[in-house]
């Protein structure tokens, strides 16, 4: 039996408390915009969330004492946090090209093998590679939750977090 803060997730659904509660698959990770998926699929996309559940803050507390983010900056990486892996530590998502998102950033394997997984899937340094990779919250376009506009549905959630914090 897994440890209370550590909850695995099918692609059907999450697991929380003993309910079963609907988890879209994740549509994350960042890659450059102009690069296009492969033509037909190297590997199948599947999607695990696992690790310690952030809270809003927790991923905002991240983003600014960590990731050096504040104004707006901060509350996009928290909107695109939430969106990505919904503040899961070690989220994964496999991708059809068969890299790997990874964390609560979802810091793509392939575009970004500079980051190793134990520092994507440690809040502090993913928060870290984040700010680093966003060019300080100044650019959120390798991550395609902002791409696709996903991340707006977070914002208004991410415009408290990052208040709580004094961001």
């Amino acid at each position: 039996m897994a440890k209370a803060s550590t909850r695995l997730v099918a692609l059907s659904g999450l697991v929380l408390s003993g309910l079963l509660a609907a988890a879209p698959l994740a549509t994350a990770g960042t890659t450059p915009a102009a690069v296009a998926s492969p033509a037909a699929p190297l590997c199948t996309q599947k999607s695990t969330l696992a690790g310690t559940h952030l809270s809003d803050k927790q991923i905002a507390q991240y983003a600014r004492n960590n990731g050096g983010l504040h104004g707006n900056g901060l509350i996009i990486s928290i909107a695109v946090a939430l969106a990505e892996s919904q503040g899961w530590t070690k989220a994964v998502l496999i991708n059809t090209d068969c890299s790997r998102d990874r964390g609560v950033w979802q810091i793509n394997s392939k575009w970004h093998s500079e980051v190793s997984d134990d520092q994507a899937f440690n809040p502090v340094t993913a928060a870290q590679q984040t700010a680093r990779i966003s060019s300080n919250g100044s650019d959120w376009t390798p991550w395609t939750t902002y791409q696709n506009g996903a991340y707006n549905q977070f914002m208004s959630r991410a415009r408290t977090a990052a208040s709580q914090v004094g961001g």
